[in-house]
């Protein structure tokens, strides 16, 4: 009977042993997003939402510069990933994996959502313990509810969406991109005794719907670093002649191209109700007396 116990407690104690001894396998896989990898799928764009964008247009509409992915494995949320990135991924087998697209709102660095107008990329993985599997084309597709209130390709025939006035000595012009012979652009010049200058864009009513998100997409740079734009949204009121200033964003401009995606939102809900029209107002100025040249390129209003 001892003989037999003793066994029995030198096998029990044996298991115990080996399974406190096993460890679980935390080898990750990975995924490689490349900094330019993803971008809009503007395949098909006019049959699917039903318009008739030119060529530049549809241009102007995929221009993007999205600085961050949001990743999703298998419906578990595994954060937001500034790209270029890589990214583990723990589990065996295949994963399915979406990724939404993310940017920064109104210029800010540390606010960076997710941009809301578009479908995720979504696709099934299988896993590779311990490599890494490399992406350099991650296409993402507007959603069927994505409108555009404007669009200002700065074509010579038409697209005038934005004016100045020409009696200050301001002139927005209508340019060859002196970088892409390709492409045209806005040009606003500083000389002489001009200082500044304020460009309005046509109205915008939004009276039938009161938007999700609304957001205003420009490129833009200047001859010289640091130089500032303000940009707000005037707001034409049915029961008033005042027209209401809401001031959204203060950039800064330099000789290289900047995108910007200013949050619109907030400013068409408060003012709705007794809103008549909303124009894009942007101003901007020089410091000193040397001459200065304003750009800008793919201004659009997106909402949804």
């Amino acid at each position: 009977m001892k003989n037999i116990l003793l066994t029995f407690i030198t096998a029990l104690t044996a298991t115990i042993l080996f399974s406190g001894c096993h460890k679980t396998d935390l080898t990750a896989s990975y995924i490689y997003i490349d900094s330019a990898a993803i971008y809009i799928n503007m395949a098909n764009y006019n049959q699917i939402h039903g318009t008739n964008y030119d060529a530049e247009e549809l241009a102007s509409i995929a221009s993007q510069r999205f600085s961050d992915a949001w990743i999703f494995v298998d419906g578990q949320d595994l954060g937001t990933w500034e790209i270029p990135c890589r990214i583990p991924i723990l589990g065996s087998d295949s994963a399915e994996i979406k990724i939404y697209p993310g940017f920064k709102m109104n210029g800010s660095s540390t606010t960076r959502p997710r941009y809301p107008f578009v479908d995720p990329y979504t696709f099934h993985l299988p896993l590779l313990k311990g490599e890494v599997q490399t992406f350099t084309s991650i296409p993402v597709t507007y959603t069927s509810t994505s409108k555009y209130e404007f669009i200002e390709t700065f074509n010579t025939d038409y697209n005038g969406i934005f004016h100045t006035n020409i009696e200050n000595g301001i002139n927005f012009e209508h340019i060859i991109d002196p970088d892409n012979s390709s492409n045209r652009i806005g040009k606003l010049a500083l000389t002489d005794t001009v200082t500044e200058f304020e460009l309005v864009s046509n109205g915008m009513s939004f009276q039938h719907v009161l938007p999700t998100y609304a957001f205003l997409e420009m490129d833009y740079r200047c001859d010289i670093e640091n130089a500032q734009l303000s940009v707000g949204v005037l707001v034409e009121k049915t029961n008033t002649t005042i027209i209401t200033n809401e001031p959204l964003v203060i950039a800064n401009a330099g000789s290289q191209w900047k995108k910007i995606y200013i949050n619109l939102t907030q400013a068409i809900a408060r003012n709705q109700t007794y809103a008549r029209n909303f124009r894009i107002q942007i101003t901007g100025g020089r410091a000193d007396n040397n001459p200065v040249n304003f750009y800008f390129d793919n201004i659009k209003v997106i909402y949804q």
